[in-house]
């Protein structure tokens, strides 16, 4: 009997198998029992191997893997976000106010309307003004989160139940964007927004549940079967994910990071990276050094094209480096969040002062994003040995920002290929709900460098297909401490497995997730 299951034997065959294992890199066939891989290698053996009552699953020339990791994202605000307004998708300004306009008329006067998706960008506009959404919607507080997920924008009735008025001042590392009369245009950056979020109603307990469990079979479709979960949410949230992901019927495994304002407590209970069962994990301590592109908050060396702004510094240098020390000394391996180039340096900066601290302890620092880096800081990550948590599939609606306010600079974003010859272990996620999580986008993303607008964002930067599907899988594991039991096909190891259509590395196009098994339990049956 199994930890996880009852014992049976599923015989996979009849295809490609892509093992993820430098040493045997292709097999035949794969033998599960119970919830880990028995077998790998040739039929023949595989077969011989197997229980006479096996399950036998003829691949009929699909192609098996490693199940994926998603190695940064929100899920509660995943599986929140699908039941709520989505603008992802929409063009142009005028277009998105149409869908408010429309939720607001199939809701109850007075209920909140809250949205994602939001990207001036995208929608070619330099302001927002919260009078737009007035008129859309005058009897319903609006709050839509930007697609970066580091601003939001209100409707007056949404600043007037959050107390914000032109006399309200900015929080810290937050910004009340005002007009030329000094009233609130409805725009909030960075910890502002947290000024509505003491208003919104809460989900409860058992809505947060729902959430969780629709987040979990959604990505689980998806082909995913580990996430690492970034922590920016409320501390609530934390419970609630740490009770559904312990189930055995969970559609995901969980790594859950913890936010550094909470390092203390978690040392008195004696909490630590690494702790809990196979299911739910504790991980790392998030901090963030910065804001995003999208919002100009993102922490770069010198202005902005035609700006004298350098964007938002969140945890400076010498609260990093004191944080640091204190969630090394917890066993909190440090998870920080960094996209401009001088945040990216002055994370780096305190991992290096910090270097004998973490490495005596053998955690395993991550940087979060790593978008926007200076030539000398790219070989630092090789050196002292930070693993770079990356989000190809943002370079897609990135691209034109980058070409906006980073022109002359655009040579530093998204230094995949050249992280990768730094030595740098790449794990690749989504950030969802900021992106898509759709992994073969991501693995698009990353093999193609092509934006929304058929732009490709140095070209030189791409990886193979190989290189991108090994920072789902087995740099991903690497990074949470699980090389030794998930991101391959190995006997011993976790029966977390998805079957794609085809082969990716012949051609991503019409390529589709036919299946997905967690601990040999299909959570997307095979199709």
């Amino acid at each position: 009997m199994d930890a996880e299951g009852s014992v049976r034997d599923v015989l996979f065959f009849g295809g490609l198998v892509l093992t993820q294992d430098e040493t045997h890199p292709l097999a035949e066939a794969v033998l599960v029992r119970g919830a880990r891989v028995a077998f790998v290698g040739s039929f023949a053996e595989a077969e011989a191997r197997a229980a006479r009552d096996a399950e036998r699953v003829d691949l009929e020339g699909r192609c098996l893997l490693p199940g994926f990791h998603d190695a940064h994202l929100h899920l509660t605000q995943h599986g929140l976000d699908r039941s709520r307004l989505r603008l992802f998708d929409t063009q142009t300004l005028g277009e998105a106010l149409a869908r408010v306009e429309a939720r607001a008329k199939g809701q109850k006067s007075g209920t909140w309307i809250e949205g994602s998706g939001l990207s001036m960008s995208r929608w070619n506009v330099l302001r927002l003004d919260k009078r737009d959404l007035d008129r859309v919607s005058p009897h319903h507080p609006v709050v839509l989160r930007s697609q970066d997920a580091h601003s939001v924008w209100a409707n007056s009735l949404a600043l007037e139940r959050a107390g914000i008025d032109r006399n309200t001042p900015d929080p810290e590392h937050g910004v009340i964007e005002r007009d030329e009369r000094g009233e609130p245009t409805g725009r909030l950056l960075e910890h502002a927004a947290a000024l509505l979020g003491r208003v919104i109603p809460q989900p409860s307990d058992a809505e947060l549940q729902r959430a969780l469990w629709r987040a979990g079979e959604h990505l689980a479709g998806l082909g995913i079967t580990t996430v690492h979960h970034m922590a920016f949410e409320p501390t609530r949230n934390w419970r609630q994910l740490a009770l559904a992901a312990s189930r055995d019927d969970f559609p995901l495994r969980v790594w859950a990071c913890i936010d550094h304002e909470h390092i203390e407590a978690v040392h008195a209970l004696g909490l630590a990276t690494g702790q809990g069962g196979s299911r739910f994990t504790v991980g790392g301590a998030k901090f963030f050094t910065d804001g995003a592109l999208g919002s100009l908050t993102a922490w770069m060396l010198e202005p902005y094209a035609g700006t004298d702004t350098v964007g938002v510094t969140v945890h400076g240098p010498e609260v990093l480096r004191e944080r640091f020390r204190k969630a090394i000394d917890a066993g909190l391996t440090v998870v920080t969040h960094a996209i401009g180039d001088a945040a990216n340096r002055a994370v780096l900066d305190a991992l290096s002062a910090t270097r004998e601290l973490w490495s005596a302890k053998g955690l395993r620092p991550r940087l979060e994003h790593a978008q926007h880096l200076h030539p000398d800081d790219v070989p630092r990550f090789g050196e002292l040995g930070v693993v770079a948590s990356m989000q190809p599939i943002h370079l897609t609606f990135d691209a034109k920002r980058i070409g906006e306010l980073l022109a002359e600079r655009r040579r530093g974003a998204y230094r995949t290929r050249a992280l990768l010859y730094s030595g740098a272990v790449l794990a690749f996620g989504s950030d969802t709900p900021v992106a898509d999580p759709d992994v073969i986008l991501g693995l698009r993303a990353a093999c193609t460098r092509e934006a929304v607008d058929g732009t490709v964002l140095n070209p030189d930067e791409a990886l193979s297909v190989g290189e991108a599907l090994a920072a789902y899988t087995r740099g991903a594991a690497y990074a949470i401490g699980r090389e030794g039991r998930s991101g391959r096909l190995r006997k011993g190891f976790d029966a977390d497995l998805v079957v794609l259509s085809h082969d990716p590395h012949t051609t991503l196009d019409d390529l589709t997730v036919a299946g997905t098994m967690l601990a040999g339990a299909w959570t997307k049956p095979l199709t």
